[in-house]
């Protein structure tokens, strides 16, 4: 090994032993890397002296060598050169067995961090061990039992249930204990990993956030309430930890981070902000948030109040074509597509099938559907794409039977939403 190398070799092995002391690390994993920094120091050593070996003593050469060497290994006065082979011997044995110290280290942590990151285990395979990486290959028909994170109440307390969720935090404390929070859409739960024994604790705090698990354990009540989680009235004693889908240990975004209000990022402005294109480029992750999570369920839930309302008014829904072979509103602002040889546009609007359908004796028709408008507008939101709301019905003396039935469908759609979705809105008013 060069000297160059070696040099980078001890300073790297250095940096990690301080890291480690820093971070509170085991001790077995400070040993290991102390070890591999006397192994790198050893390296360095002899590679310095095989150099000073070829060098005239009192050379500008020699003096920048002997510079190199660490503290404990430079050569005190002048050496005979009857000496210099053996020394060399010596050396070599020295840092033979530093290296072999190392190797042994290096095995050593090895086989932990193997233990620490669990087994492979099938569905079959899953009984064998309380812990592991679990693959789900179909093989077996469901028999467990699950239960949502939403779910995880009081009345609960002393029941062993099954929960699948994602790993939102991990906190280790000491070598016995580690508590997972665990987020299954918008609700979160506290999990508690307990062990005096075995691996299970050590397995729990590596895994990476966002990974996907299925926990065994049993419902408790705490002695007091865990603020930072929705279900905070209870906790849930692991018994049994698997991974399903172990997430990448660095994500190019924290939902932390996403989650932030403009409010909080303007009081602190050393708050990390997530940008736009961030978002979009990971639009995967920022969607777990909990105020996306609510917007995607708030659009669900007023699709949901308009077409149960106008069913239960007597409207039937209808689904009109989208490509069809003319503008359907005589317009120019019109997506035009080729169409086996010939030219198709997608449909502006269902106002013509609306009609089409009155006038075929259903007298009052609906339809949730997307709409496509070629429309360039200098705005940062565009009306080239939506779901549109589309109603038409007959009336018998006046157009305000129509307006009445419109301010009637408004109201049922609002008061579902204030009645049933709480939650949802309360999540997207904390950040937006």
């Amino acid at each position: 090994m060069s000297i160059e190398a070696a040099e980078a070799a001890v300073a790297s092995s250095g940096q990690r032993v301080r890291d480690l002391k820093a971070e509170g690390a085991d001790k077995e994993a400070v040993e290991a890397a102390v070890a591999e920094l006397q192994a790198a120091k050893a390296t360095l050593t002899a590679s310095v002296e095989a150099a000073l070996a070829s060098c005239a003593e009192g050379t500008p050469e020699y003096d920048v060598l002997k510079a190199k060497l660490p503290a404990a290994a430079k050569p005190k006065g002048k050496e005979k050169k009857k000496d210099d082979a053996p020394q060399n011997d010596r050396a070599a044995a020295k840092a033979a067995r530093a290296a072999q110290r190392g190797a042994k280290a290096e095995a050593k942590a090895a086989t932990k961090d193997e233990a620490v990151l669990g087994p492979n285990l099938s569905q079959a395979e899953m009984d064998s061990a309380e812990f592991g990486n679990l693959f789900i290959q179909s093989t077996h028909a469901a028999t467990r039992a699950w239960t949502g994170v939403k779910e995880l109440v009081p009345s609960l307390a002393g029941q062993q249930v099954w929960v699948r969720a994602r790993v939102a935090t991990s906190r280790k404390q000491g070598k016995s204990l580690c508590f997972l929070q665990l987020r299954q859409s918008m609700h979160t739960a506290q999990a508690v990993v307990f062990a005096k024994e075995g691996e299970l604790v050590g397995f729990a705090a590596t895994l990476p956030r966002e990974s996907v698990v299925d926990v065994f354990g049993e419902v408790t009540l705490p002695a007091e309430a865990v603020a930072s989680c929705s279900q905070s009235a209870v906790e849930l004693q692991v018994r049994r930890l698997y991974c399903v889908s172990r997430a990448m240990p660095e994500l190019p975004l924290q939902l932390e981070d996403a989650a932030r209000s403009d409010e909080q990022l303007a009081a602190d402005p050393s708050l990390t902000r997530v940008n736009q294109d961030v978002r979009l480029n990971h639009r995967v992750i920022d969607l777990r948030t909990a105020a996306n999570q609510g917007i995607f369920r708030l659009q669900s839930a007023v699709c949901e109040h308009f077409r149960g309302f106008l069913l239960s008014q007597g409207f039937t829904e209808i689904h009109s074509p989208k490509m069809i072979g003319t503008a359907s509103e005589g317009g120019a602002d019109v997506f035009r597509v080729e169409y086996f040889g010939r030219d198709a546009y997608l449909a502006q609007s269902p106002q013509l099938y609306k009609q089409m359908a009155l006038m075929a004796d259903l007298d009052r028709v609906f339809e949730v559907a997307p709409v496509f408008r070629s429309e360039n507008s200098l705005t940062h939101r565009h009306m080239t794409e939506f779901v549109g709301l589309d109603m038409e019905m007959t009336f018998f003396e006046h157009y305000h039977e129509v307006l009445d039935m419109l301010d009637r469908t408004f109201c049922a759609v609002f008061d579902g939403l204030n009645q049933s979705h709480q939650e949802e809105l309360a999540a997207v008013r904390a950040q937006h």
